[in-house]
């Protein structure tokens, strides 16, 4: 198998160890859905630029008319939930815009939570600013007081200001957060390194600490999303093609369902044992879709 293989189909629906699938995703009702290599191919973050896998729109149709609670969320923080959202629309993905999470958005949440009046800088775009803003939190600027809080997200361009504002905070004590924390960038088409993070990371250099994540795989954005969902952490799925959505499946408590559309492949797979190998593993959403419409009663109510 490839990353660019069709879709799993008929009823065998078993991993390469022969686990049968539809006995860890029976209980589900929750699901959180990735973007990039998942529901979306795509060479940019959030899924800008791309197109849909097959039967993606169809899978979250589906589980929104069974009552499902479907989250999508990714690690993108360049642009505002709303505008990855009207992207997926345009694509026959049909999400609300409450029902997008980006990293950018999760930071904001854990931000206004965890430090209540705190000055924040953000060395970023909108995407990042924006919810920070929206959620009443002061933001510094460079050459004014020092942030008691830096956190980086995504963006086309960084300005050395900033980043000195940013270096000098985190040098003075401020928190060092980053929205993501991987390396490279994986959606389906090629892979790019991530440029956010080593702009984090840069700035942890120079102030002699690290950063912590806030988005996937972080503890902080389980909670988050454990706040958004109904009923037990055993009834939610975690769905995507990498690693952070199965360590990020792990920090909920959840089922973690590895589609095999981007970053992990087949060969990659193989060696992953333990709490690093995914519960459920299929070729991509077409076959979640064919599964769940087998295997599961679609037309359900919401949880209870």
């Amino acid at each position: 198998m490839s990353t660019d293989h069709g879709s799993t189909t008929g009823t065998d629906h078993r991993s390469p160890a022969g686990t049968d699938h539809t006995a860890a995703l029976r209980s589900v009702r929750a699901w959180v859905l990735d973007v990039d290599g998942c529901l979306m191919r795509t060479a940019r973050p959030g899924g800008a630029g791309g197109t849909p896998m097959p039967r993606a729109g169809d899978l979250v149709a589906a589980l929104r008319r069974a009552g499902h609670a479907v989250v999508i969320c990714t690690n993108a923080s360049q642009r505002p939930p709303a505008e990855y959202a009207a992207h997926l629309r345009e694509q026959g993905i049909d999400v609300p815009d409450e029902d997008f999470v980006t990293a950018g958005s999760a930071a904001a949440d854990h931000v206004a939570a965890h430090h209540p009046g705190a000055r924040v800088l953000p060395v970023g775009d909108v995407g990042l600013a924006g919810p920070l803003a929206a959620r009443g939190v002061e933001i510094a600027t460079p050459g004014g007081p020092l942030a008691d809080v830096v956190v980086v997200g995504a963006a086309s361009e960084y300005r050395t200001e900033v980043i000195n504002a940013a270096c000098l905070a985190v040098d003075a004590g401020a928190a060092l957060y980053t929205t993501v924390d991987t390396p490279w960038f994986h959606g389906g088409v090629g892979r790019s390194v991530t440029v956010s993070a080593t702009i984090a990371h840069a700035i942890g250099w120079a102030a002699a600490t690290s950063p912590q994540v806030l988005g996937k795989p972080s503890a902080f954005l389980a909670e988050t999303l454990l706040r958004r969902l109904p009923g037990p952490p055993g009834r939610v799925a975690v769905v995507g093609d990498a690693s952070a959505e199965i360590r990020l499946a792990r920090a909920m408590g959840a089922v973690s369902t590895l589609v095999l559309s981007g970053a992990i492949t087949p060969e990659k797979l193989a060696p992953l044992r333990g709490a690093d190998r995914p519960d459920v593993v299929l070729d991509d959403v077409a076959a979640l879709y064919d599964l769940l419409s087998e295997s599961l009663p679609m037309t359900q109510g919401a949880p209870s």
